[in-house]
Parts: structure tokens; sequence; C-alpha cells
């Protein structure tokens, strides 16, 4: 189930892109979240017999984690959507950051975890994976050539929300390590996707977006972004950390940056060179490494 999940995520990225592209941001972001909020719930109704676990959340789920994971959910999709076809590899990578610092903020915040060299080592892998995914643009900044403050503007979006996506996931992720005892009786995500997709909702009515079409490519790309990678791969990886090692399924997600990466390269018909091989293996061996630290 947990290999499952990873392949779900792994669509993720190429979804998102295509997706929200299509149909616009805030339109895919509300339809995609609350059908994955939906089927979540129904699920957990169906397998659990009661409802209240996912949505009577104690107060300290509502005030951080329930808050970050709305940030995210915002800011992730925004990333992809505004990057360009040259920039999406790289703006993919930079979500994987996550697991990393997750294990960094878990060594000053989680009782018993503790900084070590390893994990150190591990940040410093993820980081060379991104500068080497993202070498070209970096030399294009440095040479000045991106003309006005706008454009500057327009360019490092994508980079600054998806670092923002990281952190907000790494935060949220360190804080239900911290507070395990009570997250373990709870679910955040149903709650979550259904007030991302009502805040996507007003989002749309605000900036005047009309609602995607019942058919078409952009449609398609929601629907199956919503009851995949958020229905199906949020589900299977619940079910799996009660049954499994975390550790474990923690490594089995370090293959998420390389399989995503290639999954872009298949759906935008591209061929990877190696700077961008080099960078998801890099930033999976980062993962892999601070997971075992």
């Amino acid at each position: 189930m947990g290999v499952v999940a990873v392949v779900f995520w792994s669509f993720g990225s190429s979804l998102i892109y295509l997706g929200a592209q299509e149909s616009g941001t805030w339109p895919f972001v509300a339809v995609a979240s609350l059908t994955g909020g939906t089927l979540l719930l129904l699920a957990r109704g169906l397998l659990n017999g009661e409802l209240h676990t996912a949505v009577r959340l104690p107060w300290r789920l509502w005030i951080a984690p329930i808050f970050c994971f709305v940030i995210y959910g915002l800011v992730w999709p925004w990333a992809l959507a505004s990057s360009t076809s040259r920039q999406v590899f790289g703006v993919s990578l930079i979500n994987y950051l996550w697991p990393v610092l997750t294990v960094l903020f878990s060594a000053w915040w989680v009782p018993g975890a503790r900084l070590t060299a390893r994990i150190v080592l591990a940040l410093v892998l993820a980081i060379a994976g991104l500068v080497s995914a993202n070498l070209h643009q970096i030399q294009q900044l440095s040479s000045g050539n991106i003309g006005s403050w706008a454009r500057w503007g327009r360019h490092l979006l994508p980079y600054g929300l998806a670092f923002t996506a990281a952190l907000t996931w790494a935060i949220y992720s360190a804080l239900l390590a911290r507070w395990r005892d009570l997250a373990k009786d709870y679910v955040t995500s149903p709650i979550g996707f259904l007030l991302l997709g009502l805040i996507g909702c007003v989002i749309t009515a605000a900036t005047r977006h009309s609602l995607p079409k019942l058919t078409g490519f952009g449609t398609l790309m929601t629907a199956l972004y919503g009851a995949g990678p958020l229905a199906v791969g949020y589900l299977l990886w619940e079910i799996a950390l009660a049954r499994a090692r975390v550790q474990t399924l923690s490594l089995i997600a370090a293959a998420t940056p390389i399989l995503s990466t290639f999954l872009l390269c298949v759906f935008l018909n591209k061929l990877p060179g190696v700077e961008l091989v080099l960078a998801a293996a890099l930033v999976s061996a980062g993962v892999g490494l601070s997971v075992k630290g």
C-alpha cells in the first residue's frame, strides 16, 4: 500500500502542471481538493464507521498543522502552474526538500530526536540536487539577462512558492511527529482538503475565473488528481502507516523525486538531461539518508 501511494503521489506534479494550466489554478485547486476531501471522508466512514476523528479535531491540530496543510495546498499548485516548461522540473524537485527539512525541524522540536552529521549531509545532497536541476536558471539569473524587475519577479515566483510549500509541509509533518500521541487518533487530510477546496472556490470567484468545463482535458486532469494522489494516495498511506514501520515507508517515499521527474518527462515528451537525472538522484539520496539519520 505504501508503494502504491508513492506511485500515485508521483503523478501529482504532472497532473497539477497540465491540469492547472488548462483549467486555471484556482478552479483546479477547488475541484480537486473538494473531490479528494469528500472521497477521504466517505472512506473514513466506511472503513472506521465514524467521522468525528476526521472532523472534530483537537485545537492544537487546527492552529498549526491544518493551517500549514492549507498553505501547502495553495502554494504548491500555484508554483507548478506559474512555471515554464523549462522551470517545472527544478520547481517540482524543490518540493521534495520537505522530508529532509522535516527531520531537521524534528531534531529541534520532537523530544528524543537530535541533529546528526547524517542529517546535515542529507541536506547538503538535497541542495546539491536542486542546484543541478536549476543550473540553467541560476546561470540565467547571474547573467542579468532577465530584464525588468517585473520579469525577475515572475521568473522567481515559482521557486519561492515551491520553497514555501516544502517549508510548510515540513512544519506540518514535524508538528504531527511532536504531537504523535494526539495525532495518531485523528486524520487531518479530509478536513484539510475540504477547507482548501472552499478557499479555492472563494479565490476563483474573487478572481472571476470560470469553473472548468464538464468535458475536456483539464477536467480529466483535475478529476484524476483529486481522486488519485489526493484521495487514494493519502488513504493508502494512512493505512500503511498503521501496519508498517515508518522508517521503511519513508525509504520507499525517497523514490518519489526520481519517479515524479520521470513522469514529468513522459507527460511533457522531453528527454531528461544529465543535470536533471543527477538532480533527482541527489534529492532522493538526501531523503533516504535523512530518514536513516
